[in-house]
């Protein structure tokens, strides 16, 4: 059997690199946005503040505008390091996340203008307009092509062949799910009960004397949902990945969903997160700088974890068990383990089956 193109993972990741040039030029642009309102203010707009007062409010300005963002980054450039290793994981993590990645992109560009606008600038502060809206055209096509290139099954059937995500694959006569659909069971479990920490410590911090009416609020209740939500959307994603484990690869599908729901409402989680370490930041207060920064963590945790979750159903050993070549087309719904008693695990396919 020929060894398939790896020309689509190429394209794919010429489009990150695309949408990492275009993150950089909307977060290089917002930083020299800020460096002259710096002067401005302490000229005019914040004379009658002492100037540490005014510095420490638009740095946590800035801050709470490029986080995410550079997350993002950093993320984009981890997950291409493990495709350029060969590793499918990195490639399935990337499609998700350059999924969501427009989200961050447009709340980055918004945020720069309410950054900017709250301080009451008529003009455009920093590069030239046209700089900011470049940069965002790039990010989101790059984003959207990169997504769209590493997830056809031209850019999976190149990592299909490859040995490196196959350890292990040879246990002759294991007829139950694959590692990575296991293991891909627990991470959405994991990655959504992280994300818990925005809501959950907003939650219990507006509840220090116990009155279960303090939540009888707008606020209150738009926390309790957020809860709610990410609780569903990761217990659906876990409870589907298990499903299909069970031999119905339509649970895969309904895992993706539920996941996909899963982390955008992380985004969101992060950016509570964000605001938290923001208001430590911007009233010098010790306690949130630390519990905003412990915040952080647990939630770019949680993210990883949802992103592994994708990759354990994207997994070469995944795939071969989801989509089995000699299941007829017309018995979808029915587990396939009662007409293919194939292992899944089968190293060496006798009708040379590859991912599709």
């Amino acid at each position: 059997m020929s060894q398939p193109s790896r020309t689509p993972v190429a394209l794919g990741l010429t489009a990150v690199g695309f949408a990492v040039l275009g993150l950089a030029v909307l977060l290089y642009g917002t930083y020299i946005g800020v460096r002259d309102i710096l002067e401005v203010v302490a000229q005019d707009v914040g004379a009658d503040l002492p100037a540490d007062v005014s510095e420490a409010i638009l740095t946590a300005d800035v801050f709470e505008a490029l986080l995410p963002a550079t997350l993002l980054v950093a993320g984009l450039l981890v997950c291409a390091g493990l495709v350029l290793a060969g590793r499918d994981a990195g490639r399935a993590a990337l499609v998700w996340l350059c999924g969501v990645g427009p989200v961050v992109t447009l709340t980055l560009y918004a945020n720069r203008g309410r950054l900017f606008g709250s301080w009451d600038f008529g003009g455009w502060i920093g590069l030239p307009a046209w700089v900011g809206v470049l940069g965002v055209l790039v990010a989101m096509i790059g984003l959207a092509g990169a997504a769209v290139i590493l997830g056809v099954p031209a850019a999976r059937r190149a990592f299909a062949a490859t040995g490196t995500d196959h350890a292990g694959i040879e246990q002759a006569g294991w007829t139950g799910p694959p590692a990575p659909l296991r293991a891909a069971v627990y991470r959405f479990a994991v990655g959504g009960a992280l994300s818990l920490a925005g809501p959950v410590y907003t939650i219990s911090d507006g509840l220090v004397d116990g009155d279960l009416a303090d939540l009888a609020n707008a606020a209150g209740l738009i926390f309790l949902a957020g809860a709610g939500a990410i609780a569903v959307a990761a217990a659906g994603a876990s409870c589907a990945a298990w499903v299909a484990g069970r031999g119905w690869p339509n649970g895969a599908h309904i895992a993706r969903i539920a996941g996909v729901l899963l982390l955008l409402l992380q985004v969101l989680s992060l950016y509570w997160a964000t605001r938290t370490t923001t208001a430590g930041l911007r009233f010098d207060f010790l306690e949130l700088k630390l519990i905003g920064t412990l915040m952080l963590g647990t939630v770019v945790a949680g993210i990883a974890a949802t992103l592994g979750g994708f990759a354990g159903l994207a997994d070469p050993r995944s795939e071969r068990f989801l989509r089995p070549a000699s299941r007829p087309l017309h018995q979808g719904r029915q587990s396939w383990t009662a007409v293919d008693p194939r292992p899944a695990d089968d190293p060496a396919p006798v009708d040379g089956y590859t991912v599709p």
